[in-house]
Order: C-alpha cells, then sequence, then structure tokens
C-alpha cells in the first residue's frame, strides 16, 4: 500500500506546483470528496472551490481554481488549470 500521492497543478504552459501529499479534498457538483492513496481512477471537474491537500508534514495547501480538472491513476493526481502562470499568487506556491 502507497503511503503517498504525487500532485501536480498543470496550467496551458507549465507545471505551476508539485509535491507528495497524504490526502486531496476537493468538490464536485455531487458534492466532497476525498482522495487517499490506492483509491480508484478518479476523474472530475471541480468546482469553483477549495481544494485542499494534506502534506507529508502534515500542513495543509489550499488552492482556489476555476474551471479546473482533477485526473487521479496509480497513485498520480493532476489537476489541469486553465489561469495563466502569472495569474497565481506565488506565495501560494510555497
Amino acid at each position: 500500500m502507497n503511503e503517498t500521492i504525487a500532485i501536480k497543478i498543470m496550467s496551458p504552459v507549465a507545471v505551476v506546483w508539485e509535491a507528495q501529499v497524504i490526502a486531496i479534498s476537493a468538490e464536485n457538483s455531487e458534492g466532497a470528496f476525498d482522495i487517499l492513496p490506492d483509491h480508484a481512477r478518479f476523474m472530475s471537474l471541480l468546482n469553483t472551490s477549495e481544494v485542499t491537500m494534506e502534506l507529508q508534514d502534515t500542513t495543509v495547501k489550499t488552492f482556489t481554481f476555476d474551471n479546473a480538472v482533477l485526473f487521479f491513476e496509480d497513485n498520480v493526481a493532476v489537476i489541469y488549470i486553465q489561469e495563466a502562470l502569472q495569474k497565481i499568487d506565488a506565495e501560494r506556491l510555497i
């Protein structure tokens, strides 16, 4: 059993943020959901709401994106966003 998920946030031009996390929480049109290691393959449109990721050191990173798509397979999650790289607040990425 895996203990982490590799996550990337991808803009149309670059990888905006990546890390190893132990949980992802988000919301789609059906409601809130969580993804933990070894989750089944999953794809969803994300509502404009918070996407929260718990890092290995138990700190939490939270992002909000418009019109994002989350794809999860084999303990790799990718969030595809439409925002241009320069629009994303660099402080949120550290």
